[in-house]
């Protein structure tokens, strides 16, 4: 009953209480520009300080590294003075506005689906009829995004400093989560923005977007990475962005962001901005080493597939075609049913951590455990003529000898030890007395460009040993085989 006795509080009473009615204007007009200052300084916020937004949390953090590497050991120095300013707002929309700015999709040089556990590459599906570009005139595009029939709510600002290697990430994340088994689920978008270590001058810009599945029957987020062509400034330039983005409270339709990036100037509200960027970095620049990202997901999906009945040889093709591995390529493409199911085995139990992993790794792992294989497999039985031959055509004469192979399988350390130890097998091969071997061995040599010059495999004794002893005193030859 308390509020309904001040809302009908006589003339009288309100006059024994504030004085009179010039007095109670007075204390209205004082409350209401209290009020005022009191939203005023709400909006200001610290760089990289969290900001609390309707439905939404923002933050913002800086790292060594870009959104598709993930964070990095820092190796940067932070004393240099930063490449660009980095600031942004957001805001949540509760009508989607008309605004010239280009579609976003048709910018992409790289879309990535990230949804667990098997990322592909993707069509724009979670940013679709989402907007971005330049914006010449930002009070016009201010403007548009406040007028009545938008409704534009401010939800999280921030201002980062970037040196090259880093990037800034400014996130805004679903305050209410979906409890899903054990954990909760929550929405967001995010903008990527960061400075290339090699290419000075320049950023990169990316959008993440992680969505609830509409059309699972259990509840899932949807990840999709939009990375944008890295461009050149030399003057700072405004975009604006505005994506179709429903948050799980509220009724906003959209969230819109105006991203100023700026060539470094030294002035005071750039230096509080590299100071508080310094420390975001310093906090966390030693925390842990991050294993590297395959970032490839179409070689995840090709390791995903190799166990698929149907589809494991064009998977495993494919995959070894992608990431060097031409022993593997050629054996997988030849191989009968039973030997490529134990390969694919073997693939699949060497391949549990590839996210981690480089391509060239991975393809190193490949060809290492396929030359494992079928080592293993000659020791107890004659391979297949299909599978010798695919040897063959990578070890050279050292494929007809076990000898050869029990010397390469000693050297599988690196793929350069195994490189190195093929080519000293087949160049001990050069002197051996049978020209067939000879021929063959100088024939893989040959093709790789590793053959001594002047060498005949089929001159006599003393020209083919001065023609190789030429060779082992020669530094570029000797150079062009250690490389």
């Amino acid at each position: 009953m308390g509020w309904i006795f001040r809302k009908h509080l006589s003339v009288k009473a309100r006059h024994e209480i504030f004085g009179s009615d010039r007095a109670l204007g007075r204390f209205n007009a004082l409350l209401l520009g209290f009020l005022v200052i009191l939203m005023a300084g709400c909006q200001q916020t610290t760089p990289l300080r969290p900001n609390i937004g309707p439905a939404t949390t923002f933050n913002s953090h800086v790292l060594f590294g870009t959104p598709l590497s993930g964070r990095r050991k820092s190796v940067g120095l932070l004393n240099d003075a930063p490449g660009f300013i980095v600031h942004a707002q957001f805001w949540q929309l509760y009508y989607f506005p008309h605004v010239a700015l280009p579609a976003l999709a048709a910018q992409s040089t790289l879309m990535i689906n990230k949804a667990s556990p098997h990322p592909t590459m993707a069509y724009p599906a979670l940013s679709a009829g989402a907007r971005f570009g330049i914006v010449k005139n930002r009070p016009a595009f201010q403007a548009i995004l406040h007028a009545p029939a938008v409704k534009a709510v401010s939800c999280g600002q921030a201002t980062a400093a970037l040196w090259p290697g880093m990037s800034v990430a400014m996130r805004l994340t679903d305050s209410s989560g979906l409890p899903i088994n054990g954990s909760v689920l929550r929405q967001r978008v995010a903008l990527w923005v960061w400075q290339p270590k090699a290419v000075p001058g320049k950023v990169g810009i990316a959008f993440e977007f992680k969505r609830l599945s509409a059309t699972a029957a259990v509840p899932t987020l949807l990840g999709q990475l939009q990375i944008l062509r890295t461009r050149k400034l030399a003057i700072a330039t405004t975009y604006g962005a505005i994506m179709p983005f429903r948050f799980l409270n509220g009724d906003s339709q959209a969230v819109a962001m105006l991203i100023t990036i700026s060539p470094w100037t030294d002035t005071p509200a750039n230096q509080l901005a590299a100071k508080y960027s310094r420390q975001s970095v310093m906090t966390t620049r030693n925390f842990h080493s991050p294993k590297e990202r395959l970032n490839r997901p179409d070689l995840i999906a090709a390791i995903h597939n190799i166990g698929k009945l149907g589809v494991r040889r064009a998977s495993l093709v494919y995959l070894a075609g992608q990431t060097g591995a031409h022993l593997t390529q050629d054996v997988a493409a030849v191989a009968q049913t039973p030997v490529l199911g134990a390969l694919v085995k073997a693939v699949a139990a060497h391949t549990t951590h590839a996210q981690t992993m480089r391509v060239t790794t991975l393809g190193w792992v490949l060809d290492k455990t396929t030359y494992r294989l079928l080592y293993d497999m000659q020791k107890t039985k004659h391979l297949p003529e299909q599978l010798r031959i695919a040897m063959a055509l990578h070890l050279g004469e050292a494929a007809w000898h076990a000898s050869s192979l029990d010397e390469i399988a000693r050297n599988l350390d690196s793929r350069r030890d195994y490189r190195l130890r093929v080519i000293k097998e087949n160049l001990i091969y050069l002197e051996d007395t049978s020209p067939a071997d000879r021929l063959t061995a100088y024939d893989w040599l040959q093709t790789h460009h590793l053959a001594p010059p002047n060498y005949n495999p089929l001159a006599g004794n003393q020209a083919r040993n001065a023609a190789l002893e030429k060779a082992e005193n020669n530094p570029a030859y000797m150079r062009r085989i250690q490389q």
